[in-house]
């Protein structure tokens, strides 16, 4: 149902992007302006959104972070990105005491766009979650679309759709290694340095 739900909002997000450049395809096609950017460095951040850190569980579906990014991006031709989230959330152990769990990752997302503001992605990430039950980390890659919307001439909105495979890490929650995999759905702004 979820994923549902993630789909929808992406195609919607998707047809607002082809609708900016005057309809079609033809107007997708065009490359957006770059008036006013004299480098391709930019600063953001995005809202993270779908199925979280537990493979085999519910935890973390829905909203997930606020990941803070940097990195170079060339409206029309691609980008290069860099972030680093974390948040906190309770876990419980068999009915005993919530144990606070510290997660963080730090992402690397490179995007080529394809036609206009429509790009593809690839991402690698690392993922940590550190608690009393013990700590662990893993690794997981990612492949996905997304689509971008220039608001004035240095601001970028965007929104994205991946799929992450998670692999192989022992979760000192459900006490046995897992893998698999979880979609993610980004919202997101940049801003242009100079």
């Amino acid at each position: 149902m979820n994923f549902i739900k993630v789909l929808f909002l992406s195609m919607i997000f998707t047809c607002v992007a082809w609708a900016q450049g005057n309809g079609g395809i033809s107007g997708a096609m065009s490359v957006p302006a770059t008036t006013g950017i004299h480098t391709p460095f930019f600063i953001g951040g995005a809202l993270e959104f779908g199925s979280g850190t537990g493979v085999d569980s519910d935890r973390g579906i829905g909203f997930r972070e606020i990941e803070p990014m940097a990195g170079i991006w060339y409206p029309g031709v691609g980008f290069l990105r860099v972030g680093y989230g974390f948040y906190d959330y309770d876990e419980e152990k068999d009915e005993e005491k919530n144990i606070k769990v510290e997660h963080s990752d730090m992402d690397i997302e490179l995007g080529i766009h394809l036609f206009g503001m429509a790009y593809i992605l690839g991402t690698f990430s690392r993922s940590k979650d550190l608690s009393d039950l013990g700590d662990v980390a893993w690794n997981e890659w990612g492949a996905g679309f997304g689509t971008m919307l220039n608001i004035f001439s240095k601001t970028i909105l965007f929104a994205e759709m991946s799929y992450k495979w998670v692999l192989d890490h022992y979760d000192p929650f459900l006490e046995k290694k897992i893998s698999g995999t979880r979609i993610q759905f980004n919202l997101g702004f940049s801003v242009y340095v100079w």
